[in-house]
């Protein structure tokens, strides 16, 4: 099932986006270390071979940023760079099986390459959560103010609800959310 995310996960993936996209070295250092892992393990399920997996990870960060104009920011750009990934480890099974003259290795890599080409795959890659980004963005916040968001897109609390619950003031809490909003904007460089 993909991800459900609420408007303000929304506009905070779309400014990742565009953050990306308008260059912004920090956004994409962010990426870099929330999915490296998670990009370079995705590879090495299918290729099995740890150091060229290390470097089909690189190789796919690096073509995310060569490719950011291309990054479009009503999608999930994670989404962007595992479509990125997952073509990578094709490229580079289809390079092994023609230099293969072993059938049961052949056959293996064939297999791979049917799970990675599938529709099946393809639909994971698009529900892939961001939620791991946002996550980090969140922790440079200060703690009242990620408090306050967290409240209210995760718990789907209303102003008037965070006042009572917090004991501030609806206000307050209005501060405290148009302050975070400007926090991922800053953060991301989108509007500088």
């Amino acid at each position: 099932m993909p991800p459900q995310y609420n408007s303000s996960d929304r506009e905070i993936l779309r400014m990742f986006s565009e953050a990306i996209r308008a260059s912004d070295t920090e956004a994409y250092e962010v990426l870099f270390k929330a999915e490296y892992e998670n990009v370079k393990f995705f590879i090495q399920h299918y290729i099995h071979d740890t150091a060229e997996a290390e470097d089909l990870a690189q190789e796919t960060f690096a073509s995310l940023w060569t490719n950011r104009d291309r990054i479009d920011p009503t999608r999930n750009i994670r989404s962007f760079l595992f479509t990125i990934a997952r073509n990578r480890a094709l490229n580079h099974l289809t390079m092994l099986r023609t230099r293969m003259t072993d059938p049961l290795e052949k056959s293996a890599v064939n297999l791979s390459i049917e799970s990675l080409s599938s529709d099946h795959m393809i639909s994971r890659i698009d529900a892939l959560d961001m939620k791991r980004i946002i996550d980090l963005v969140y922790e440079k916040m200060p703690e009242l103010t990620r408090k306050i968001f967290v409240m209210n897109r995760d718990e789907n609390m209303t102003y008037e609800e965070i006042a009572e619950s917090t004991g501030l003031t609806v206000k307050k809490v209005e501060y405290n959310m148009v302050k975070a909003l400007k926090q991922f904007r800053n953060k991301l460089s989108i509007f500088k």
